[in-house]
């Protein structure tokens, strides 16, 4: 599994079965606009390889060519054949056959082929890279527990040459809800904030690769209830024909890959290194400072993501709402524009709720 997403037709693939048709038929990229354009520092903090070590030579185009078949299969079986289905389908083999490693040349296929189908220009196109960028960020921070674990033990197996169980299905299940909400939370903003600027033609497009996600997230919906309960079969991820499912392909055995190493802050790649009031996308960069530089114990930093999550969907939803008139605001003027200040006050707002959250010890520690 790798953590950035499928897509609707604009979202990072997240491919492979791990954790239900979720890894296989969501997508999401959001946010807020305009991404490296407001002053987002460039330097991004890859942690995707982490997620990958102790699993020996894992064969990922191997991988990726048995997680197409399964792709394809599952696809067939549920007669997902319009165009807008088909592009998905393999826009996300074409992304996932690139190691979810090696971060910039997916987001470079994917905002190439995204960019072809919506006719973006060359400046939106760098908008949509930035967004997905932030998105990914955002989604790490919050799910990163989630998806580490998810990761080590489904790519594990496939590793080890162990076939998913029932059992692991059942326990990924009760998990899948609040991403696939977040999941559709994202793509209902991403597709808002670009539709306005697309020709008749192109957003009729994008309209069919909308209804095209959410027939495979209305899926993942359904099935996810009877995978819970413990009714799950390979078919339903096109794993009839797999030979790790089925057992016929030899792989290194269990003992040969390495417990996971869950961080005790949330793996966030790429994250921007600096924040800038009128930018919700760098925001997560002062949670991030705030944390380490007080000392967060878990509870402190669960208080803080969700004032984070809170303000960041308050501000999303705000430059949506008035994205045109936002937009013709040159880039220079935002900081300090009056159609902006009611994002800054928001940013305003998550600092001092966040600087509410130190104890006075660790304030006392924080100035010494």
């Amino acid at each position: 599994m790798s953590p950035p997403r499928e897509f609707t037709a604009m979202g990072p693939f997240m491919r492979g079965q791990t954790a239900g048709m979720l890894l296989i038929c969501t997508s999401a990229v959001s946010a807020p606009p305009d991404a490296a354009q407001h002053g987002t520092d460039a330097g991004y903090a890859d942690g995707f390889g982490e997620l990958f070590k102790g699993f020996g030579d894992f064969d990922w185009d191997a991988e990726a060519d048995r997680a197409k078949q399964a792709v394809e299969q599952l696809w067939k079986r549920n007669g997902w054949t319009d165009e807008s289905d088909l592009f998905a389908r393999d826009l996300g083999c074409e992304v996932s056959k690139i190691p979810p490693w090696e971060v910039t040349a997916r987001l470079s296929l994917l905002t190439t082929r995204v960019a072809g189908r919506y006719g973006l220009s060359e400046e939106q196109a760098k908008r949509l890279q930035g967004s997905i960028l932030r998105e990914t960020a955002g989604f790490l921070f919050k799910h990163s527990r989630t998806l580490i674990e998810f990761t080590h033990e489904a790519v594990g197996a496939r590793a080890a040459g162990k076939p998913y169980t029932v059992e692991q299905v059942r326990r990924w299940s009760k998990t899948i809800e609040p991403l696939m909400a977040d999941t559709r939370a994202s793509v209902e903003r991403v597709s808002k904030q670009i539709e306005p600027s697309l020709s008749p033609e192109k957003k009729a497009v994008l309209q069919r690769d909308l209804a095209s996600f959410e027939k495979r997230a209305d899926y993942i919906d359904k099935m996810a209830t009877s995978w819970a309960e413990g009714n799950w079969k390979p078919e339903d991820w096109g794993l009839e024909k797999d030979p790790i499912q089925s057992g016929t392909l030899t792989a290194p055995t269990p003992a040969s890959i390495a417990p996971p190493v869950i961080p005790t802050e949330p793996i966030i790649a790429p994250i921007p290194t600096r924040w800038v009031p009128h930018d919700p996308g760098t925001w997560i960069a002062y949670v991030i400072d705030v944390q380490k530089r007080y000392g967060f114990d878990a509870g402190q930093k669960s208080s803080a993501q969700s004032i984070y999550a809170e303000l960041v969907s308050r501000a999303s939803d705000y430059i949506a709402a008035h994205r045109t008139e936002l937009a013709i605001i040159p880039l220079a003027e935002r900081a300090e524009h009056p159609r902006y200040e009611p994002v800054c006050t928001l940013f305003g707002e998550l600092q001092e709720r966040l600087d509410a959250l130190p104890t006075t010890a660790q304030r006392n520690s924080a100035r010494e």
